[in-house]
């Protein structure tokens, strides 16, 4: 293979996976909204990348039908998740419009209700009716291409053109409708917006923005490729229909396509590319927009302190040093290290002055020593006069032991037993010995009967 090819692979397979991981993070805030389009947008354009991922992995360098009930699955998956999306992108629009448009702050909770059952609607109906619509215009079960995996089998026919390649277009046209008029409603109505907005806890301007600029990209890229898979589909072969039965003929048949004859078809090599690099980056541009954001971050500092506080990790470190240093809590950034330390040289005198504790450990002797009774040593350090190191001071009074603060019997006992320990030892009495005496110590060889008890009778080995 190819190494640019296996390059390339290794790129998609990649991509796939942290698309997926990505556009899941702002999932969490959405749910708590109740934004139904960003929710599908989410559900559409991530699962499809955990499927691209999947299938880029197990067809890497084969095209064996592994997986029947799998590909049957994903090839008819995909078809839902591109309408998915740009349903998903109209939804968004569409909320945006009502925003736009509404004349009461207060919405009940009859009313929201009836919003999120017509957009659950929508947002799963449009996919799940192009799934069924599918059997009329499927040639065979689906084909395997090496390198990307299970894909559906569509024949450019006159009829697939109506029941698959014009909804991009069409669910694009209504979603441009909706956003223009809502940039006309938000130019009119801005004041009235703003205190909608002000009003809505789940909801800003910030917000608000993003949602309408993945709007209007989506419907500014839909609708001009759309019509271009329609003027390419319409300019080449077009299989002509002669009804079901002729479609369908031989209609459990799988193809297998290898590498090296797919990559050969520029046509057809653009059209897998362009599949699997546009839920990519329909994945990676959510991200952009909205795992990125001051809330989005807020919500990351927040995981990160439950996080640190489960597991016992302080986190009031930097936030105290950056708020002494004066640094801002957003950029990182704050007042020069030389004005700090102006500012803190002049306010020296008013600051209260820190006793400072340090507690020292001392090494154990002897139990029998007095170091026994005295195992830590306890030093207050005056930070009034911040200077050198010559500068500091003890503040208590230097004692031998923190524990013992008054004369007792114990300390008496331990002088004396001091005293004891470091007196001299008595000699030894001498002793005279005769030269010619010998002491043998080597040991004499003595038999010793055996044990009685019996022999072993075991003569196999065993192997493990």
């Amino acid at each position: 293979m190819d190494s640019s090819w296996a390059v390339q692979e290794n790129v998609v397979i990649a991509f796939s996976f942290i698309g997926f991981v990505l556009v899941n993070i702002p999932l969490y805030w959405h749910l708590e909204a109740w934004n139904i389009g960003c929710i599908m947008y989410i559900f559409w354009s991530g699962s499809q990348c955990l499927i691209q991922f999947i299938n880029a992995v197990v067809w890497r360098n084969n095209v064996i039908n592994w997986a029947p009930v799998w590909c049957d699955i994903t090839s008819r998956y995909m078809l839902a998740a591109s309408v998915g999306i740009i349903t998903a992108s109209l939804l968004i629009n569409r909320r945006l419009y009502h925003i736009a448009n509404i004349t009461t702050i207060h919405i009940d909770a009859k009313d929201r209700r009836r919003m999120i059952i017509i957009d659950v609607s929508i947002g799963l109906g449009l996919p799940i009716l192009q799934v069924l619509v599918y059997w009329f215009i499927q040639g065979h079960r689906f084909d395997i291409f090496e390198g990307f995996g299970c894909f559906y089998a569509i024949p450019n026919t006159i009829l697939s053109w109506f029941l698959c390649d014009i909804w991009p277009i069409v669910i694009g046209c209504v979603s441009a409708v909706y956003c223009t008029l809502t940039i006309r409603a938000f130019l009119r109505r801005r004041k009235q917006l703003r205190e909608l907005v002000a009003a809505n806890k789940n909801l800003n301007f910030n917000r608000y923005f993003r949602l309408m600029a993945i709007a209007v990209v989506e419907v500014c890229l839909t609708v001009p490729l759309g019509i271009y898979t329609m003027v390419q589909n319409a300019t080449g072969y077009i299989y002509p229909w002669a009804g079901l039965a002729n479609l369908h003929y031989q209609f459990s048949a799988v193809d297998q396509i290898p590498a090296i004859l797919w990559r050969a078809d520029p046509q057809v090599a653009g059209g897998l590319a362009f599949t699997q690099w546009s839920f990519i980056g329909t994945a990676l541009v959510f991200f952009a927009l909205f795992g990125l954001a001051a809330e989005a971050r807020k919500h990351y500092h927040d995981a990160y302190v439950a996080v640190c506080s489960r597991v016992g990790v302080r986190t009031d470190f930097y936030t105290g040093l950056s708020s002494r240093l004066g640094m801002s809590s957003r950029l990182g950034l704050g007042r020069p290290w030389k004005s700090f330390v102006d500012s803190f040289s002049k306010s020296k005198s008013v600051i209260a002055t820190p006793i400072v504790t340090i507690d020292t450990f001392i090494q154990k002797s002897r139990p029998d020593t007095i170091h026994s009774f005295s195992d830590r040593l306890s030093v207050s350090i005056s930070l009034t006069d911040v200077g050198s190191a010559h500068s500091i001071k003890l503040a208590s009074p230097a004692s031998y032991s923190s524990t013992c603060v008054a004369d007792s019997p114990t300390d008496e006992k331990s002088l004396s037993i001091r005293e004891r320990c470091d007196a001299p030892l008595p000699s030894l009495p001498s002793v005279d010995l005769d030269p010619e005496f010998v002491l043998d110590i080597s040991r004499e060889a003595m038999e010793r009967p055996l044990p009685d008890v019996p022999m072993s009778v075991r003569h196999s080995v065993d192997i493990v």
